[in-house]
């Protein structure tokens, strides 16, 4: 029962970089768990501890964990009911009551890296293109975000022309485990701003930008 965190069978060869082992057990919002240990096999990634519900093998707790084993960042249920009844009519009419809210609908362009003028000329290992698309940040800029992952972890990357005005300093900015990292990227059509965004450490970060270039 326990879910398939190393993805076997999606494409992704994440067993080749975590390796799994049971810790134990333990009680999270008032149910028996049991933990599992996901080490990374390299420094490109961040390891996982994570707590899944016996019975049900519901992940009920997770902790991010860096190199030494200290916890980045945790999520975790307080209160929680398994098997709850749920009651139709009560659902359709909370979600038919639509007071006070506005529909956006999120603009975007499903594209490729090429298409768009870019490509990695070295990537990171484990770490595969997943997505790429386009969307407008203002009436004439846009922004193309190309999405990787390894099966656990994922790293988005952000390239739009650069403003003088609003990427003023390249360099790194950590929340947690989310760590940021910017880069300006040289082309002869006109400079760009590169982001790279992930639950990753650093160098894998640095490693991306310095493997992403404009297409000659």
């Amino acid at each position: 029962m326990f879910p398939n965190l190393l993805n076997n069978g999606q494409g992704f060869k994440t067993a080749d970089y975590y390796a799994a082992n049971e810790v134990g057990q333990g009680r999270v919002a008032g149910f028996d768990a049991d933990i599992v240990v996901l080490q990374p096999r390299d420094d490109w990634r961040f390891g996982y501890r994570i707590w899944s519900e016996k019975r049900t093998g519901l992940v009920v707790k997770t902790q991010t964990l860096d190199a030494s084993g200290h916890v980045l960042e945790q999520a975790a249920f307080s209160e929680l009911q398994l098997n709850a009844p749920v009651q139709a009519d009560k659902l359709r009419q909370m979600m038919g009551s639509t007071e006070g809210y506005r529909v956006t609908k999120a603009e975007r362009v499903r594209t490729t890296p090429e298409a768009e003028g870019w490509r990695l000329k070295a990537g990171v290992p484990g770490f595969q293109p997943q997505s790429c698309y386009r969307r407008p940040v203002s009436p004439v800029t846009s922004v193309v975000q190309w999405v990787f992952s390894d099966g656990l972890a994922t790293v988005s990357l952000f390239m739009q022309p650069f403003e003088r005005e609003r990427h003023d300093r390249e360099g790194l900015a950590v929340l947690g485990a989310t760590h940021t990292m910017t880069r300006r990227v040289a082309d002869r059509g006109g400079d760009w701003w590169v982001t790279a965004v992930g639950e990753v450490p650093p160098a894998t970060l640095k490693a991306f930008l310095q493997g992403i270039e404009r297409r000659p």
